[in-house]
């Protein structure tokens, strides 16, 4: 009993003990002292290419593209001055690369910090002397080293080093990536399967094209995986709807944001939103639909095209003129007819720069606004210059208009047009129409069609009909080149290495196109094209040429 009152004794506030001044130091002490010796070690091992976590995913997305869970941008400080970097420009993958391998660009080096580097020591001797550079990275001098720019050796980095202020949760994130920097597997890529994307027109205008060409993809995979898929992986295809007739409409960024491990045939009429996230990032687009862009000539590194683009169609037409008008003796006068556009500047450039490599004079150039053609006044201005050919890049209606004049109904000058206008329907005088030369980057004719009737068989066998005919072409090389891509990379698939496959190239056959070959530098397979005139049915041609290979 009087235990117990004693301990139900009520004691003064003044005479008690206080300990609560120093428990609560030891606890942060002790706590602090536990999180060390925890970040301290190294992440558990983890299988080489096993999927990643939800927070090593939440890093990743933190070191490619400088974004918080929250979506919020990544704050980072430069410098003494403390100049501020937010979101993609602060991103670590920008100064250290997609993969972490490190780069050189302008004078600056990032080095390789991928998993395999940047948590084993550095050694600035001979091997087995035990003098190092710097000692292996752990959590806990990795985060001094975001945070307040020093090494795991004590040294303060350089000032190009950011200094990042981040939640405790997406630093956790981070470090849990960068253990699996350069060993992580690619999203899409599982033991079994290998998901692939496409972004189609599944509505509007182009609907029907869409819907054959994943037809025609989806066909070429089906009979693939018969045979066992690609390293015992069986090819999966995932679609989004990307209906180009409608403004801010992207499939292509969407698919970004699924599990896909490339994009493969999706169609494209020009440059997209998420072009740049597909460099940034580093997924290969292989072989869209269509004819290159811009893009292809700019540097672009993830986009493989098979047929070239307005650009190269341009220079093909000037090479094909130069062989003809090298037995002549009048002077070349070009007169380049084009929309104000994407394309039309691009046909532009190509027949700018290839005249100049043959010092021809300067091309004389006739602008419109997209569908405002005046074609009265276009014919009278390129006759006025007595053009010896007129290159023209604009719509079907638009180049039906402009033949339907009675001045381009009448005289010899030719007119060159893209292939894409060879199916050309209304009615145009037969003389004219006679004078206009299509640039065909395809197989023009029967004759020149390698594996059409095998490609007819294909289709038979799939139960689907020829209705887009040149895009179900285009479907089927794309499939066939990736395929053949992923086998040149080997059972340890990587985007990086389904670049490298691609750039390998040389010659490769479709099966339905002309040989095709990258490289390097070399993004658009098939550098070169037939000059065909249109023939007496609608997307009838008749070639004038032998191939043309586009000269560097």
């Amino acid at each position: 009993m009087r235990l117990t009152k004693r301990r139900n004794r009520r004691v003064p506030a003044s005479a008690r003990p206080r300990w609560s001044l120093f428990i609560l130091p030891v606890m942060v002490l002790c706590t602090w002292e536990s999180w060390t010796l925890f970040a301290s070690k190294q992440a558990p091992a983890v299988e080489r290419g096993a999927a990643l976590t939800e927070s090593e995913l939440r890093g990743k997305a933190l070191f490619l593209r400088g974004m918080l869970s929250s979506g919020a941008p990544v704050v980072g400080r430069l410098g003494s001055e403390g100049v501020e970097l937010t979101g993609s420009v602060a991103a670590c993958a920008r100064c250290h690369g997609p993969r972490g391998r490190g780069t050189g660009e302008g004078g600056v080096v990032a080095p390789n910090i991928q998993a395999s580097r940047l948590f084993a020591p550095v050694s600035t001797a001979a091997p087995g002397s035990g003098q190092w550079e710097r000692p292996a990275y752990d959590n806990a001098s990795l985060t001094q080293a975001l945070r307040r720019g020093v090494s795991s050796s004590g040294r303060v980095l350089g000032p190009v080093m950011p200094r990042f202020e981040l939640p405790e949760r997406e630093q956790a994130d981070l470090l849990a990536y960068l253990h699996r920097l350069g060993d992580d597997r690619d999203p899409g890529v599982f033991e079994n399967r290998l998901v692939l994307g496409a972004a189609l027109p599944l509505t509007g205008k182009l609907a029907t094209v869409g819907e054959d060409v994943r037809a025609v993809l989806n066909a070429v995979f089906a009979e693939v995986n018969q045979r066992g898929g690609v390293f015992g992986r069986q090819l999966e295809l995932r679609v989004e709807d990307d209906a180009l007739a409608v403004a801010g409409t992207d499939g292509t960024g969407r698919l970004l944001n699924t599990d896909v491990f490339a994009l493969v045939g999706s169609v494209r009429t020009g440059p997209r939103p998420s072009d740049a996230r597909l460099e940034a990032e580093e997924i290969p687009l292989v072989a869209p639909v269509g004819l290159s862009d811009t893009h292809a000539e700019n540097g672009g590194r993830m986009i493989f095209y098979v047929y070239p683009g307005p650009e190269l169609q341009a220079r093909v037409a000037v090479q094909h003129l130069h062989s003809t008008w090298e037995r002549r003796t009048l002077e070349p006068v070009l007169a380049v007819v084009h929309a104000r556009n994407d394309a039309g500047e691009a046909w532009a450039r190509g027949v700018r720069s290839e005249a100049e490599r043959r010092d021809w004079p300067r091309p004389q150039v006739f602008t419109y606004a997209p569908g405002q053609l005046d074609a009265a006044e276009a014919t009278r201005w390129w006759q006025g210059l007595r053009a010896g050919a007129v290159l023209f890049s604009g719509t079907g209606a638009e180049l039906s208009a402009l033949l339907s004049e009675r001045g381009a109904a009448s005289g010899s000058v030719p007119i060159y047009a893209p292939g894409l206008l060879s199916g050309l329907a209304g009615p145009v005088p037969a003389a004219a129409w006679s004078r206009v030369r299509f640039i065909h980057p395809a197989s023009p004719s029967e004759g020149h069609a390698p594996g059409r009737q095998e490609f007819e068989s294909f289709l038979k066998r799939h139960g689907l009909a020829p209705r887009n005919l040149a895009w179900q072409l285009n479907a089927y090389a794309s499939a066939r080149l990736l395929v053949e891509a992923l086998r040149r990379g080997g059972a340890d698939v990587s985007r990086a290495g389904l670049v490298s496959a691609l750039e390998s190239f040389q010659d490769v056959d479709t099966g339905v196109t002309w040989p095709v070959t990258f490289g390097s530098q070399g993004r658009v397979g098939i550098r070169g094209a037939f000059i065909v005139r249109p023939g007496e049915a609608p997307q009838e041609v008749t070639p004038l040429s032998d191939w043309i290979a586009l000269s560097p």
